[in-house]
């Protein structure tokens, strides 16, 4: 992890040095949606591949609302003050998990994964900034800027 910040309400930032450590949870999250899409299809092979692909744009955050400098996400926090809510960013994710209080019997329950979000374009994690606004977050994420080839 590169960098950490602590926020009031429940609320954690944390940035990660490389894109790797999503992978795995992007790969899982695919896998999952791409299989649900297999059973809702009634178990009908053939179409594996399709919805793979299909799953994995669903995970492609939407560019359409116009504005070129930034991605916005808003999040919805929890009301318990026992959950914490994980903002796990790289230059191209958002990954959102939720850490619960330990179980009855005491076991360490591992962070939830809530959602996952791939930006096509990079962003500077550093630059993310995070408003909470009654119980939601309003994560706004800036683009990095790109020197065009004629400057």
């Amino acid at each position: 992890m590169d960098t950490t910040r602590t926020c009031r309400n429940n609320w954690v930032i944390t940035v990660e040095r490389s894109k790797d450590k999503h992978q795995p949870i992007l790969r899982s999250a695919v896998a999952k949606r791409a299989h649900l899409r297999f059973e809702q299809r009634g178990y009908k092979h053939g179409l594996d591949l399709e919805d793979w692909i299909v799953a994995e744009k669903e995970f492609l955050v939407d560019d359409f609302s116009g504005n070129t400098s930034e991605f916005r996400f808003v999040i919805e926090c929890p009301g318990d003050p026992e959950v914490t809510t994980i903002l796990s960013l790289t230059t191209h994710s958002l990954v959102v998990l939720r850490s619960h209080p330990r179980s009855i019997a005491g076991a360490v329950n591992g962070p939830e994964v809530v959602s996952v979000h791939v930006m096509p374009d990079e962003i500077d994690p550093t630059r993310v900034v995070v408003k909470s606004i009654d119980g939601l977050l309003h994560v706004h994420a800036p683009k990095l800027k790109r020197m065009s080839k004629l400057e």
